[in-house]
């Protein structure tokens, strides 16, 4: 498991004690999943990997619903690493698993995460270039080091999530794209 450092703990609890109040978390949510259908509408990934929203995240079960013509996997924490399950895109069967989290079934299939093409990635905090903090365990850390080079990345997150610069380490990789409810923005692009 990956050590987090002071200045990543202390920053995990601002951020989680000035997360948005429920209801501004569901109209953003909202509006993330409207703009990430657009977006993917464009990309041709059809293999894509979500996740199941925990307090301080956004809520993505219904764009997988919107969108069936996809193939959707799920994570699912399995000792020390996050392994990726298919899901059925109209009614995921979803359980509580360690944390908390409600994941996909243990008999759901595994897909192996090179056949990933997207990865939709919650976290604590992320900035416009693509840094990325997540949660502490590492578990998102050590499957995108596994995924191909060419698989894509894209931080999914509330507005009071995004900060102008973050604390990261080696194993911190970036994101590629940034879904806020204001848009999905590429985060090779530099602002003007």
């Amino acid at each position: 498991m990956q050590e987090t450092t002071p200045a990543k703990s202390a920053l995990r609890r601002v951020l989680r004690a000035n997360r948005p109040e429920l209801d501004a978390q569901l109209g953003q949510s909202a509006a993330i999943r409207g703009h990430l259908a657009h977006w993917l509408a464009l990309h041709p990934a059809k293999t894509i990997a979500a996740f199941v929203a925990i307090p301080g995240e956004v809520f993505l079960l219904p764009l997988i619903a919107e969108l069936q013509d996809r193939r959707w996997v799920l994570p699912r924490i399995e000792g020390e690493t996050m392994k990726f399950h298919l899901v059925d895109a109209a009614m995921p069967r979803l359980h509580p698993g360690p944390f908390g989290l409600a994941e996909p079934m243990h008999d759901s299939p595994v897909v192996p995460i090179d056949e990933i093409e997207l990865f939709l990635c919650p976290g604590m905090a992320f900035t416009r270039s693509g840094k990325r903090i997540g949660r502490g365990k590492g578990y998102y850390d050590r499957a995108l080091a596994g995924s191909r080079s060419e698989s894509l990345r894209a931080g999914v997150c509330f507005r009071e999530q995004v900060l102008p610069e973050l604390p990261t380490d080696p194993h911190d990789l970036p994101m590629h794209f940034l879904a806020t409810p204001d848009g999905v923005h590429d985060c090779s692009e530099r602002p003007a």
